[in-house]
Parts: C-alpha cells; sequence; structure tokens
C-alpha cells in the first residue's frame, strides 16, 4: 500500500484513529531522518490543538510497564521468526505511541518546551561556533546554551534565549526584521544586524557592542528600562540590574576566548577564581584576602584551563594544591 504521509494522515495517528497498516506506514517514515522536524512540528501543532487532560502518569506508566513484560512473555524463545516480525512491529507501534502519550502528561511544559526549541550546548572549557537558519553567526563559550525555535525561526521570530556567554554576528534582514537574545537575568538584547557579546552569568551580566547599534531593555527592581547601546559601550548589570556604563577602546577583547585568548584588564584573582569555575568547572581558591586582591593585567593565550593556571602562578610567582576539581594558590 502506497500513502502519502501528510499532516492529517499523522493526526489520525496521533489521535489513534489510524488502522494497524497506516501506523505501521508513519512508524517507517518518522525513522527517516529527513522527516523528524516535520513529524515533530506536526505533533507539536496537534498537541495545542488538543491539549491532553491530567493524567495519572503513575498509572499510565505501570500499564506500559506491564504491556513490555506482557510482551517478553509472548515473544519467548518457541515464536517462530515469521511470526514475531508482524507481531513485533505492531507492538513497537504501540509502546512508541505509548510512550509519547505519557511524555506528552508526565513531562508536560518540559517536554513541549524541547521539541519547540533546539538547545545547543557547550561543554566546560570547550568553546562551539553555530551558523543560525538565518545566517547569524554565533560562537558560545564555555559552559553556555543557545535556545533556538525549531518552527519559524527566520520568519515568525528570530529570538534565541541564551544562558552563559557567547558572541553574535547578526545576518541583517532585508524586511529589516529584528533579531532578539533573551536571557533569565530580566535583560534581553534587541538588534537588526550587528556585533556583540553577551554575558548572563549568575554573579553579573554584561553587554559589550563591538559595531552596529544595539537596544538593551532590562528591568530593574519594578521598574522596565531601555538603554540604546553604541560601539564600544561595555555595561555591566548585577544580580539586581544594577546598570554600570563605561566604554572601552577595544571591544574586541570581550570576545578573545573565542581565539582561547584570556584578557585581563585589572582584573583580580577573585574574578580570575570565578572565570574558571565558570568556563571550566573548577573552584579555585584564594583564602588570602590580600592575595585575592592583587590585580592581573595582559593577554595571554592558554589551550586549556591546566596552562592557565601555570602562567597566572608564574606572574604572581604561586604554588598550585591540586585536589581534583578544587585548586588552591597559595604564595
Amino acid at each position: 500500500m502506497n500513502a502519502e504521509i501528510n499532516k492529517d494522515f499523522v493526526f489520525n495517528y496521533l489521535s489513534g484513529k489510524s488502522t494497524a497498516l497506516q501506523k505501521q506506514l508513519v512508524d517507517e517514515w518518522v525513522k527517516d531522518a529527513s522527516n523528524e522536524e516535520l513529524f515533530y512540528q506536526w505533533l507539536v501543532e496537534y498537541e495545542y490543538k488538543h491539549p491532553q487532560y491530567l493524567a495519572d502518569v503513575h498509572a499510565a506508566t505501570e500499564y506500559f510497564h506491564a504491556q513490555a513484560d506482557r510482551a517478553d512473555e509472548n515473544f519467548g524463545p518457541d515464536l517462530a521468526p515469521e511470526e514475531s516480525v508482524p507481531a513485533r512491529s505492531r507492538l513497537w507501534a504501540w509502546l512508541v505511541a505509548a510512550s509519547v502519550a505519557i511524555l506528552l502528561v508526565g513531562s508536560g511544559v518540559l517536554f513541549k518546551d524541547n521539541l519547540i526549541y533546539q538547545t545547543h550546548r557547550s561543554a566546560y572549557g570547550e568553546t562551539k561556533k553555530l551558523t543560525l537558519s538565518d545566517s547569524t553567526r554565533v560562537v558560545l563559550n564555555a559552559n553556555s546554551s543557545l535556545r533556538v525555535p525549531r518552527f519559524g525561526f527566520g520568519r515568525e521570530t528570530r529570538e534565541v534565549l541564551l544562558s552563559g556567554e557567547a558572541n553574535f554576528d547578526v545576518a541583517h534582514q532585508p524586511d529589516n526584521q529584528k533579531f532578539v537574545v533573551k536571557t533569565d537575568k530580566e535583560f534581553e538584547v534587541v538588534v537588526l544586524g550587528t556585533e556583540f557579546t553577551v554575558y548572563a552569568r549568575p554573579a553579573r551580566s554584561k553587554v559589550v557592542l563591538n559595531k552596529g547599534k544595539v537596544q538593551l531593555n532590562y528591568r530593574e527592581g519594578q521598574a522596565q528600562k531601555q538603554l540604546m547601546m553604541k560601539p564600544g559601550d561595555l555595561v555591566t548589570l548585577d544580580d539586581s540590574n544594577h546598570l554600570q556604563r563605561e566604554v572601552t577602546a577595544q571591544p574586541e577583547n570581550y570576545a578573545a576566548w573565542k581565539e582561547h585568548r584570556f584578557v585581563f584588564d585589572d582584573t583580580t584573582l577573585a574574578e580570575f577564581a570565578e572565570i574558571m569555575q565558570e568556563n571550566y568547572g573548577i573552584q579555585v581558591l584564594v583564602e588570602d584576602k590580600d592575595l585575592a586582591q592583587r590585580t592581573l593585567v595582559g593577554s595571554f593565550r592558554a589551550e586549556s584551563p591546566d596552562e592557565l593556571l601555570e602562567i597566572v602562578c608564574r606572574i604572581f610567582n604561586l604554588k598550585m594544591v591540586r585536589t581534583g576539581e578544587v585548586v588552591r594558590l597559595v604564595e
């Protein structure tokens, strides 16, 4: 049987109205990686049109496992191969449908969120280059993530969600569509076409504009505020979103990590310890308060956290005592 797999066909499948043969056709169709994104798109649309009732997830899970156990009994060694293949196929289709249903009702918003957004992540010590579908180039710094809408990006919206740090080179669109970088720090950056770096870490946030013009929308207390930034502007926001604006002659230094360079401009050892934690997941302890306030100045290239630590120890003539992922710097 040859059938065109379209949206209505998949909607019938998701609603449980398909025949066994139609289910098998959808199961085979979705195995093709080129169809996977389209299936996700229709699944999200179906869920919005047919919201699930709050189900007893525990009972559903128990029922699912019971069916799986029954399958193990039915497909024992005495079952002939030619009999097992169709039966296994039918059961596989049922289990997939049941799994999707349990995930949808059990995971709720989180599961839908994973369907709606594609998440790009970088590990500790890793930088990752991305080119989005609108031709915007992004470089993620270590221990960061960027969520991009799976559907409609570049058409209905160009909003992305950043956690951590990233450098953006935004592609200008013929219709002047805005590009928006949202964060979980109660601020967002709105641009047309420009290059800038956004830093959104737990302790503080920063936005550095290399070229072009961006609008910074942020919340300070109960007030919603806006700031128009110019090239060279460096804006820092503390954990209460109190804003400090200054001008830097070399804004590109704030994205030097793309080339594994670290530029320190009166950076205290206490602040250096924060950088090591954020970028590499290494806890650096500087227990001497006077030592913690000594400052680093200069540009250094380091391919690994150990190399960077060794550079700092040589500069200050320090000893490094390491226990796993905890490093103590002592004189």
